[in-house]
């Protein structure tokens, strides 16, 4: 690997073919961006925004301004600021509740879409990582205050079990990998930031994070190298039920590096043992994963590979696996790129690397958009890789999962 040569591309890739495109989608009157396009990005379809991106955005929008005053990319750091600022203001003026429930979709100016108000807890994930990574680099206290408060409001409705999932309701008796993934994700970052200013806070979601970390590696992933996305504790349902036995991969991958991230919570002798754990879940997932008829990693596979199978249970979720298993999606292939990047950085297997060469070449060669105009990817796509106008969980095109995942491989790198 020419280590150079790949920072040179990834600088290239988020200077010249992803933030043009997201900067002009910017709402300078109101504050946030606008998402909500065709698959192509040619055409924007609402001015409707979703607090689920809106977070996202000021996630990618922080980061890229720390990346730039770094020297490490190109941008304009006086305008990456002003975003910032007017995102986190619109967040915290809009999007949040009285009870402090993030607010799931809203009009342009911030008004509370009707029968929109608390449909997913997975908003408020996402806004507490947005303005929780503002806080930590633009050092404002009071936004991390604000993150630690909806995080809080989060795990008050986890124990009483009182919230949505929306777009995806999690099927009676099922526990979600995805729900505890991300909340991995979203309170190790808040740990981070919590060292600045409140160490007994950190302290508290450091001990998040240790039970987060146990509960994904010895209740969602099996010795044989997989993640079961929905758990049960019925055996036979587990085994033999479509919801039991579907994976998803492109969570299994993302939930992967989330974990590498945390692994000073393990004890200094466990360290070898989960590394390991992790790395053959990886390996497992990607070959399971892969398209080895048309390339690209699939949407879902059976825990065997191949196409999904089990018993049905009439659950809506289903019927999304049954319809969409074998599309191509972009944010699967983004979170690969870093994770098999991420894992032949900690391990040297050399698989990891091939792997890597793999991946890339499919993605760039099937999503990035042939129109100049755009060049951001074509994010849907059929089994054969043509462009699909289908809406996946949010009817947005969303800057999150690419933006991160080459900023993630430039800190790597």
């Amino acid at each position: 690997m020419n280590k150079n040569k790949l920072i040179a591309f990834y600088v290239n890739e988020l200077e010249t073919n992803f933030w043009p495109f997201w900067e002009k989608a910017v709402d300078d009157e109101f504050g946030g961006v606008y998402t909500c396009y065709n698959n192509d990005a040619s055409e924007r379809i609402s001015t409707n925004k979703y607090t689920w991106s809106q977070g996202r955005f000021l996630w990618i929008v922080c980061e890229l301004y720390g990346l730039t005053k770094a020297g490490i990319i190109r941008l304009d750091a006086q305008r990456l600021r002003e975003i910032a600022d007017q995102t986190w203001q619109y967040l915290k003026n809009r999007a949040l509740a009285d009870n402090l429930h993030a607010i799931f979709a809203l009009t342009r100016d911030g008004k509370p879409l009707e029968g929109q108000e608390d449909l997913s807890i997975y908003a408020d994930y996402f806004l507490v990582l947005g303005i929780n990574k503002y806080a930590e680099i633009f050092g404002n206290r009071e936004a991390f205050e604000l993150a630690k408060k909806v995080y809080e409001t989060i795990k008050q409705r986890l124990a009483s079990g009182d919230f949505k999932t929306e777009p995806y309701p999690v099927p009676a008796s099922w526990a979600a990998h995805g729900l505890e993934m991300i909340r991995l994700n979203t309170v190790q970052e808040l740990e981070a930031t919590a060292k600045q200013w409140d160490p007994d806070y950190a302290a508290i979601a450091g001990g998040d994070v240790k039970a987060l970390l146990s509960a994904i590696l010895d209740g969602f992933t099996s010795e044989d190298g997989t993640i079961s996305e929905l758990t049960t504790s019925d055996s036979d349902e587990q085994a033999q039920t479509l919801l039991g036995r579907h994976i998803n991969p492109g969570h299994s991958l993302e939930s992967l590096w989330f974990q590498l991230h945390s692994l000073e919570h393990w004890e200094e002798r466990d360290k070898e043992r989960v590394i390991r754990k992790l790395s053959t879940t990886a390996l497992r997932t990607l070959e399971l994963g892969w398209d080895h008829q048309f390339g690209g990693l699939l949407r879902f596979v059976d825990r065997e590979g191949g196409e999904p199978r089990g018993e049905k249970r009439d659950d809506p979720y289903e019927q999304l696996i049954v319809d969409t298993w074998d599309v191509k999606l972009w944010w699967p292939h983004s979170e690969a790129l870093y994770s098999s990047l991420l894992f032949h950085e900690m391990t040297g297997e050399a698989k990891f690397m091939e792997w890597y060469q793999l991946l890339e070449s499919y993605s760039f060669a099937t999503f990035p958009n042939p129109d100049p105009q755009i060049r951001e990817w074509i994010q849907i796509r059929s089994r054969t890789g043509e462009p699909l106008n289908k809406v996946v969980a949010l009817p947005v095109k969303d800057p999150f999962h690419i933006i991160r995942n080459f900023i993630l491989i430039l800190k790597l790198l």
